[in-house]
């Protein structure tokens, strides 16, 4: 976002150790000062997860451990953000300011709206995401186009079983994106006072609700699985451009866009893939759509049952992440072992079980073959499939504390960070060495190669097995259903030594190391 170089919450780790009742905080670091955060996001609970809207970085929303959505409107601390960044390409210049107690002293930001606890999830919020500036749902999951170029819907998951679709504009036909998000906002800056909040969502407080919810059905039995996160089909190429513009210093859309324009009338889009992954806190991995269907016998439009539901992971699948190469090409993490999916097909690639439990992951955003893993025991695995498949290249100790998550950024073409949170809530920043982030000559066309052969080769296994259960192959020895007596099995087994002779010798006359008249000393 505009001004920052990373940001990490303050996330809850072993209960037992922080009794103490503590703010729940998300603070927003710069680099050109290690020591006090430039923002300090208060919220109402703790908090598992938190996102930057991608077309607007001066609004944050999170999720929190008791299942309600809050957001911020960070819009007046934009010129203080800006100004910290700009002063980092000074860094050989005195900054009298640095040393200013006034200076040094972090803004508090209260939360601007928290969603309405009735409606929210029931237990924790355990990942989110913004949908892309091209579409929209509307109810009951439609994908509808998005004519305000603004990402004003988001989505959650929660521990409950339920996926959330959310809206942050007035549900209203006066409204257009997120200019018409609420009143003008007060300029005054103020550490933690109220009265300083902006008006921007006072439409959502304890009002938000969900407009869509997607339960995580279980195929057998009742009930629903736990959720952890989730992986959409998307393209940001468009949101990357305006990330651009932002960076530049081009006003956010939030200012831009006219809040007398009516919304028209949503026209649905086709060929969106409404289909989503989810991983599950009981090492399920879910593939399921977010669009409602019919249901044949009352007609009504019920939520989609799962297309398929695999216990992938022994432990909670805590990342879904898409490739930034491939978009049908999924990384899920969980318990003991990662694994590589392609969208619409079955598991591709397999770790073997790691001594040491996954907590986080993340790809590379530079080379397709490189992806990072982050374990339990503050260790982080570096893995290049260009290099090898079955382990790592190498293992870095970071933290003496489990690895909670791993976040990359690209400053330029030839530095690129890794943003690295552990359990004790220290952010560690990595840079990535030149053979990490360099893609050696047709990378990306390689690991293409290497994922269609894998797909391949799982096909030909599946109809091999598939041959082999019709009778149409090897279907291996086989098992007589009668026990046999003593005399049956020594005959059944002078029978097979026998013809074992047979063949030795047919194969002995080929060499020419026997004559075709030689005798066989059979057994009787």
């Amino acid at each position: 976002s505009s001004g920052i170089n990373a940001e990490w919450p303050l996330r809850p780790g072993d209960m037992s150790s922080r009794i103490l009742m503590t703010p729940s905080l998300i603070l927003i670091w710069g680099f050109s000062d290690p020591i006090h955060p430039q923002l300090v996001l208060e919220a109402p609970e703790d908090i598992y997860c938190f996102k930057f809207n991608p077309t607007d970085p001066n609004i944050v929303a999170a999720g929190c451990i008791n299942g309600q959505v809050v957001m911020w409107d960070i819009s007046q601390y934009e010129s203080r953000l800006r100004n910290h960044k700009n002063s980092g390409a000074r860094a050989n210049k005195t900054r009298s300011d640095m040393f200013d107690v006034e200076y040094q002293r972090s803004p508090v930001v209260h939360y601007a709206a928290v969603s309405s606890i009735d409606s929210s999830h029931k237990m924790a919020v355990m990942s989110m995401m913004w949908l892309p500036d091209t579409i929209e749902v509307a109810r009951m999951g439609v994908p509808v186009e998005n004519k305000t170029q603004a990402s004003c819907q988001l989505i959650t998951v929660g521990v409950d079983g339920n996926v959330m679709f959310w809206d942050i504009r007035l549900q209203k036909s006066t409204t257009t994106g997120l200019g018409g998000l609420g009143g003008g906002r007060k300029e005054k800056e103020s550490t933690g006072d109220k009265s300083s909040i902006p008006a921007t969502f006072s439409h959502l407080d304890l009002q938000w609700k969900p407009i869509n919810v997607v339960p995580l059905t279980k195929l057998t039995g009742p009930g629903l699985h736990p959720g952890v996160t989730l992986s959409i089909s998307q393209q940001l190429q468009n949101i990357k451009g305006r990330m651009q513009n932002l960076v530049l210093g081009n006003p956010p859309l939030i200012h831009r866009t006219n809040s007398s324009t009516t919304r028209q009338r949503p026209v649905e889009v086709e060929g969106v893939n409404t289909k989503f992954f989810a991983g599950t806190e009981d090492g399920y991995l879910i593939y399921t759509d977010w669009k409602a269907e019919k249901d044949p016998e009352s007609g009504k439009l019920v939520s989609s049952k799962p297309a398929y539901c695999i216990s992938s992971h022994a432990g909670p699948v805590h990342c879904l992440l898409r490739s930034p190469f491939y978009n049908h090409i999924i990384m899920s993490v969980g318990g003991w072992s990662l694994s590589i999916w392609k969208e619409g097909e079955s598991e591709i690639l397999q770790t073997s079980r790691s001594p040491v439990k996954f907590t986080a992951a993340s790809w590379s955003l530079t080379r397709p073959g490189v992806f990072f893993i982050g374990r339990e025991d503050g260790n982080i695995d570096v893995w290049d499939l260009m290099d090898r498949s079955h382990e790592p290249s190498m293992s870095q100790n970071i933290s003496s504390s489990a690895i909670t998550a791993l976040e990359p950024y690209k400053v330029s073409s030839k530095q690129i960070l890794l943003g690295v949170g552990d359990n004790f809530g220290t952010l560690h920043i990595l840079e990535v060495p030149w053979s990490l982030r360099q893609p050696s000559p047709n990378e990306l066309h390689s690991m293409a190669a290497y994922f269609d052969r894998e797909c391949s080769r799982i096909d030909y296994y599946k109809d091999r097995d598939a041959n082999r259960s019709q009778g149409g192959g090897d279907t291996g020895p086989t098992i007589p259903g009668v026990l046999e007596t003593d005399e049956e099995e020594e005959e059944r087994l002078k029978k097979s030594f026998n013809n074992y002779l047979n063949l030795e010798k047919d194969f002995l006359v080929k060499l020419g190391l026997k004559g075709q008249d030689d005798p066989v000393d059979l057994l009787h």
